[in-house]
């Protein structure tokens, strides 16, 4: 029998005291408690459609390290040892950008893993997170390959995007 793995690692720096204590708040939360999971479901913005989705929580480790004063080093730095789920990360990340840092975006990556050699056990996804949405290129790879099968241009809508793959003309990929 073979273990899967999805493994991720990434820090959001420079914390101000009010987003550490916002953070301190909100990951107190008790998930198995109904009130205080609705007010974690409500504050990381989850789809009414998606409630069902989010099984366990955070399902993934973290560190907070927070001085007393507002350093360059003052992180949440959000983890798996073994397997966790990015997306609860990236819901995080999406409440906290919306609260405090509506304009930047944070981007990561997780490995999808395997402890044995088997076919297709083995892959990852990026995740581009904003205040606002939550994006992911789980879907892009297939958009390119029909591009490159049919050598004509395939469309992809993702929240509010849409990504486009067009083969050059006269270019044989």
């Amino acid at each position: 029998m073979a273990d899967n793995y999805t493994q991720f690692s990434f820090e959001i720096d420079k914390l101000t005291q009010e987003e550490a204590s916002w953070l301190r708040n909100l990951l107190a939360l008790e998930f198995e408690d109904d009130e205080q999971r609705k007010k974690l479901e409500k504050t990381l913005g989850v789809p009414k459609v998606m409630k069902s989705a989010i099984e366990y929580w955070p399902d993934f480790s973290l560190r907070l390290s927070v001085a007393e004063d507002n350093r360059p080093e003052n992180a949440l730095w959000l983890y798996t040892q073994d397997s966790g789920n990015p997306y609860n990360a990236a819901l995080l990340v999406r409440a906290f950008l919306a609260e405090f840092r509506p304009g930047e975006v944070k981007q990561f990556s997780a490995a999808y893993t395997c402890s044995k050699p088997r076919l297709d056990e083995c892959g990852g996804e990026t995740y581009v997170v904003t205040g606002q949405n939550i994006y992911s290129d789980a879907c892009v790879a297939n958009t390119i390959a029909k591009a490159i099968e049919t050598g004509r241009e395939h469309k992809m809508a993702l929240a509010g995007l849409d990504i486009i793959v067009r083969p050059k003309k006269g270019k044989r990929l």
